[in-house]
Formats: C-alpha cells, sequence, structure tokens
C-alpha cells in the first residue's frame, strides 16, 4: 500500500518535472524567435512561471525517492539501476544549487519588467541564456533516470 501511494507520487512529481521543463525549453526557443517583439515579455513570464513548477516537482521527486529508499529498504546505490538513477537525482541537486543564485537574479529581473507586452531587456536575455544550457542538461538527465526506471539494466528476472 505505502509502496504504491510513494511511487505514485514520485512517478506524478517526474511527469511534471518532465513536462513543465520540457515546456519551459519550448518557450525558450520562443523566445529566442521572438527577438525583439512584444511577445518577448509574456513568454519570459511564462517561463519564469512554469520555473516554479518545476522546481517544486523536482524536490518532491527527490524527497519522495529518498523516502522510497529507506521505508522500502532499497538502500543507496546497490543495484546498477537504483544507484544511477541515485547519482543522476544528486548531480540534478548540485546542477540546481550551483545555477540557483543566476536563476534568482533572472526572477528578480523579470518581476522588474514593465507590466504588459514588450520586448525584453538584454540583461534579462543573458541571464536565461546562461541557464538555458543547464536546464536543458537536467531534462537530459531526467530522461536518462526515466529510462533507467523502465529498462532497469542489470537486474535479473
Amino acid at each position: 500500500m505505502i509502496r504504491g501511494a510513494l511511487l505514485s507520487i514520485h512517478l506524478l512529481a517526474v511527469i511534471v518535472w518532465l513536462g513543465a521543463g520540457f515546456y519551459e525549453l519550448y518557450l525558450g526557443r520562443l523566445l529566442r524567435r521572438s527577438e525583439g517583439s512584444s511577445a518577448e515579455a509574456v513568454l519570459v513570464r511564462a517561463m519564469h512561471r512554469s520555473g516554479f513548477v518545476v522546481f517544486g516537482a523536482t524536490l518532491l521527486a527527490f524527497a519522495v525517492g529518498v523516502v522510497m529508499a529507506i521505508l522500502l529498504d532499497w538502500g543507496f546505490f546497490t543495484q546498477f539501476w537504483l544507484g544511477f538513477k541515485q547519482a543522476i537525482a544528486l548531480a540534478i541537486l548540485l546542477i540546481v544549487a550551483a545555477i540557483f543564485p543566476t536563476a534568482l537574479r533572472l526572477g528578480a529581473a523579470i518581476g522588474a519588467l514593465p507590466p504588459g507586452d514588450g520586448p525584453v531587456p538584454p540583461a534579462v536575455k543573458q541571464l536565461y541564456g546562461r541557464l538555458e544550457p543547464w536546464y536543458a542538461l537536467m531534462r537530459i538527465l531526467g530522461v536518462v533516470a526515466v529510462l533507467l526506471a523502465v529498462f532497469r539494466p542489470g537486474m535479473t528476472a
């Protein structure tokens, strides 16, 4: 019963994390295509709002994963597929910690934008440009973790 509930919460958090994360990356592509247009402010605000969802879902997936490892006696780094997933989760958390100050500066810059539509100042685009490769890397790592969970290499039947 508890295994099913924890696994369901974990899976939903991962789905939300990756789904919102890929949506955020899509908005970033649209932002680059809308250079200098009135759509820039709308897109950057939408990206910023989705960032809160991504961050919360990332932390929830990690926390529930830790709880499952402890309560269900799966342990840490005991099986290849699970240990690799745990290493990926740690890598993602380290990336989040490393980029957090820049993300906070970006959030403050977005919050300081005048209301309504319009172009975005270069400083906002520069901050987002510094974060975008890290966002993409985290999504790729997330997909790898999902593939490891589905195919579980190294597990015997």
